[in-house]
């Protein structure tokens, strides 16, 4: 039963409020406002209401005073005024004193009149009858509505961190930092990237006069599905889609699919082969043997191993500790290794380490030392561009052998031809001493001179055509050699012994110098 009924089923003859005397209105103004602060006070989240309220209530008492300054005042009678929030979430009463002999007013006619009023939700039902005792011009809330409650969004909860797609070739030797390890995420099929929540939908409220509220819109997370990843688990979840390296592209994750070993690989038998790209978790050793056609990464050290990346960069994040003969890394674009001993590298661009010794290495660009120790030791080095490093050889002595400027293998060639030349051309030179020696015996020559004669003219012919072929080579290798070249070496600190060739020339460094710069100016190996 409602409070209505429970109000209008009470005996009637109930006691009437007592007829309420004029007023001045100022005095009104003053307990309006009193009454108004101690309901903002009650209730701050009210407060712009109750004070566009006052307000309404004020302009009620100016036009009462008006009518009695205007000599027109008959009987007023109490009566309820209600002012309703700008959202109508709540409303509120007043009742203003009867006048000149007025009647008051009971709750249940305070009760009707909010009713016909159009508040119909949210009546405060057990406080009404307590405000309403306290008198005229008392400020009191007489309904609540209920807010719609708001929903939850879709969540998407990352598990992995976003990391851009690291390519492993860099562009200069400070870019590698061997002090941090490899930005690499790998990943296995299947593994959750993300967790998608869908979205909890809210529920209606009500306002003062009955009308529903709708909650606020909720909307679906995106799900950054990217390239090798799906939906699974019912679209809860982002996973893996193949084994790989995780990164972020464009908000999206993706996997650069990827052959992964999570440990170390020291007991393989044979030749581990790859297609596409290779991420070792662990060490290299044992005299494992590795042929990937893409990137390959080494997360620990390599000791004896055989590493081959026919078409991309090796990096090795802990060292090379290999062995002479023993320990080999061939990579058609570049090798970083913090450390490289004992070690044969050939790489296609450029090399970059912190520290090289009793290694060779042959790359088709520069050769970068310089960071850390920036050491080069008892190491031949052929770079088709530079050496730049911090420091060439030790207090212990030693000696190193450096060529720059020229493809890596073009001035042993170039010797090697000339050599090849110069060894045919002797061999000419005899052949034609037997061959005319012979000629000249003429018709004495016996059965056996005559069947040498055409051997050594057989192997003359031959030999011409090696001087050929050889003779066409030195002038290709020649040609090469003839461009100039911007090929130096650089380091801060140079101990002896270090042979320095660039091109055809070359020169032995037999004392300490600093700063250095080698290379080549009006064809003479300049050291500055």
């Amino acid at each position: 039963m409602s409070i209505f009924d429970r109000l209008i089923s009470r005996e009637p003859g109930g006691q009437e409020r007592k007829a309420f005397h004029s007023i001045p209105y100022r005095r009104m103004f003053s307990e309006l406002d009193e009454s108004g602060g101690e309901a903002r006070e009650r209730y701050p989240g009210d407060e712009k209401t109750v004070e566009a309220f006052i307000r309404v209530l004020k302009e009620a008492c100016r036009a009462r005073h008006k009518k009695a300054l205007d000599g027109v005042m008959p009987p007023i009678h109490a009566e309820a005024r209600f002012f309703l929030s700008e959202d109508r979430m709540c409303a509120y009463g007043c009742l203003l004193p009867p006048e000149n002999g007025g009647e008051g007013i009971s709750l249940e006619k305070f009760l009707g009149d909010l009713h016909y009023e159009g508040v119909r939700y949210g009546v405060l039902q057990e406080d009404i009858p307590r405000e309403f005792e306290r008198g005229y011009l008392h400020i009191f809330p007489v309904a609540r509505g209920k807010p719609p409650l708001a929903g939850e969004d879709g969540k998407v909860t990352e598990l992995f961190q976003r990391r851009r797609n690291m390519r492993l070739e860099v562009q200069n030797g400070s870019e590698a930092d061997f002090s941090r390890d490899v930005q690499l995420q790998p990943i296995r099929k299947g593994a959750v990237i993300c967790l998608i929540r869908a979205p909890k939908a809210g529920s209606d409220g009500t306002d003062v006069t009955g009308q529903p509220l709708s909650p606020p819109q909720v909307f679906s997370a995106r799900a950054p599905q990217g390239k090798n990843t799906e939906l699974g688990r019912g679209g809860q979840a982002l996973i893996a889609g193949t084994d790989g390296i995780l990164y972020i592209e464009n908000d999206l994750f993706c996997i650069h699919e990827q052959k992964i070993i999570d440990g170390s690989l020291d007991q393989f038998q044979g030749t581990l082969r790859i297609s596409g790209n290779l991420y070792i978790g662990g060490n290299v050793d044992g005299g494992v043997e590795i042929e990937a056609t893409g990137e390959i990464v080494i997360n620990g050290a390599m000791g004896e191993a055989r590493v081959t990346s026919s078409g991309g960069t090796i990096r090795v994040q802990r060292g090379i500790y290999g062995a002479a003969g023993k320990t080999v890394l061939r990579a058609a674009h570049q090798i970083q290794s913090p450390v490289v001993e004992w070690a044969d590298i050939d790489a296609g661009t450029s090399v970059i380490s912190e520290t090289i010794s009793n290694s060779a290495i042959r790359c088709g660009g520069t050769v970068y030392v310089m960071n850390g120790r920036g050491m080069i030791v008892d190491s031949l080095i052929q770079a088709g561009d530079s050496v730049l490093c911090l420091r060439v050889g030790n207090l212990a002595g030693g000696r190193s052998r450096f060529s720059v400027g020229y493809p890596p293998n073009l001035p042993e060639t170039w010797k090697q031809l000339k050599g090849e030349l110069a060894e045919t051309q002797s061999t000419l030179d005899k052949l034609w001493d037997h061959v005319s020696a012979l000629r000249r015996k003429g018709p004495r020559l016996s059965e056996t001179e005559r069947v040498l004669l055409e051997q050594l003219v057989e192997q003359r012919e031959l030999y011409t055509q090696k001087r050929e072929a050889l003779t066409a080579e030195l002038r290709t290798a020649n040609q090469a050699l003839n461009k100039k070249t911007k090929g130096r070496i650089r380091c801060e600190k140079l101990f002896p012994f270090l042979d320095v060739q660039i091109g055809r020339l070359s020169e032995e460094v037999i004392t300490i110098e600093e700063n250095c710069d080698i290379h080549v100016e009006e064809n003479k190996i300049v050291l500055e």
